[in-house]
């Protein structure tokens, strides 16, 4: 290399030593590198999940036990403290005044869900339950919308809104409503809030073929017509088999939607009613279903009361009448899709949503299966209004393993 060459590259050092210079300089007066209030969501879940690892390393196993259960709290004193993360206020863009903190819930099956919760001036991070519930008023009496249902009886008076009692839950109910969740590339549409603010699901999709809703031999008929149990002391219908496998992913799906394990992060074990109901019983408020209940279940098919609870035609009864898939956006799937529910009158027979309306067939019938699942009230919401073409999307923290 000649002298001029030495030279050149001496002043090329010399510039790349006196950038690096200006910018250390840049950042210590600056407070360096400054995030976006949802860059420093990441930053938080981040500094959360280390936390966990290094308590793990030494021996200290500080997640919590049980789903459903009391999550772990980390503030941002704790992971500050600890050198996981520097100051919030100090490193947020526009100077803004930070605090936040991370829970960590236990999502059951070995899942752990990292959920911050961030605010930093004007900016709450915003839960999907609270998006959902402000832009349907908080609650609607009259027409298409979000309905409160108190102690089993919908409210339709605007001076009974908010009104407290032992059982709560927001339901939908009318033909029109904007109620479409896009998790991963699976589309849902929520069907009830309960009193904890966990949002219960319907995917739109369904399974790519029909199938029975049980098809062992019945004695009492003394024909292969199924028996009309869901679940009981392990005992197994195909119903509650092929909801299994929508949750194993396993299942044939018409579109391949499957339960991502993001997604299995994010769902909460519901009580689900199988009890049976008779064709003329007029009840929608889960009294005759909910009387069996099968606990600590991630997935299901949708019990026949909330087919019920969706229409607003004042002449929908029963789960026989016609009149229930009026004025029911539950009308809108173009197939034939089981229901949880079986028919108490018989043992060989269960419901089935027939595209526009719902009856009770033999078990041996074929239908598809459309899953339920329900989300925890922790879900983060993104983006969306909650329309089929601008469905509501929920921020993910807890990525694939």
């Amino acid at each position: 290399m000649d002298k001029k060459m030495i030279k050149y590259v001496g002043i090329l050092v010399l510039i790349v030593v006196l950038l690096i210079i200006v910018l250390l300089l840049k950042n210590s007066f600056t407070g360096g590198k400054k995030y976006t209030t949802e860059q420093l969501e990441e930053k938080l879940v981040a500094a959360a999940k280390k936390y966990v690892e290094d308590k793990k390393k030494d021996n200290q196993d500080v997640l919590p036990d049980a789903p459903g259960g009391t999550p772990l709290e980390l503030s941002e004193d704790v992971l500050v403290n600890n050198g996981y993360i520097k100051e919030l206020s100090s490193i947020v863009k526009g100077g803004l005044t930070c605090n936040g903190r991370v829970y960590v819930w236990n999502a059951g099956n070995g899942n752990y869900d990292y959920v911050p919760e961030l605010t930093c001036g004007n900016y709450t991070t915003l839960k999907l339950v609270e998006k959902v519930i402000q832009d349907n008023d908080y609650g609607v009496t009259y027409g298409s919308g979000l309905y409160q249902r108190i102690n089993g009886t919908f409210v339709t008076d605007d001076r009974y809104l908010n009104s407290s009692g032992d059982n709560f839950e927001y339901v939908f109910r009318g033909d029109v409503v904007n109620n479409y969740v896009k998790i991963d590339e699976n589309l849902f549409r929520i069907v009830a809030i309960d009193n904890e603010d966990n949002m219960l699901l319907i995917l739109v999709g369904s399974s790519r073929k029909s199938y029975t809703w049980d098809e062992k031999f019945n004695s009492e008929v003394n024909k292969y017509q199924g028996i009309n149990i869901y679940e009981e002391n392990g005992l197994e219908s195909n119903a509650y088999k092929l909801a299994r496998e929508f949750y194993d992913e396993t299942l044939d799906m018409m579109n391949k939607e499957k339960i991502s394990k993001k997604l299995k992060h994010l769902i909460v074990p519901m009580d689900l009613c199988i009890g049976k109901r008779s064709t003329t019983d007029s009840s929608m408020d889960g009294s005759a279903e909910c009387k069996t209940v099968l606990e600590g279940e991630y997935v299901g098919l949708l019990p026949a009361y909330y087919y019920m609870s969706a229409s607003l035609d004042s002449e929908c009864n029963s789960i026989a009448s016609k009149n229930c898939g009026n004025y029911n956006y539950l009308s809108s799937f173009d197939d034939y899709w089981w229901l949880v529910t079986a028919n108490s009158e018989n043992t060989n027979e269960a419901y089935s949503v027939s595209k526009k309306f719902a009856s009770s067939n033999f078990c041996s019938y074929k239908s598809v299966i459309r899953p339920i699942i329900k989300v925890g009230s922790r879900v983060i919401y993104k983006e969306g209004t909650g329309t089929e073409e601008d469905p509501y999307q929920i921020k993910y923290f807890t990525e694939e393993d």
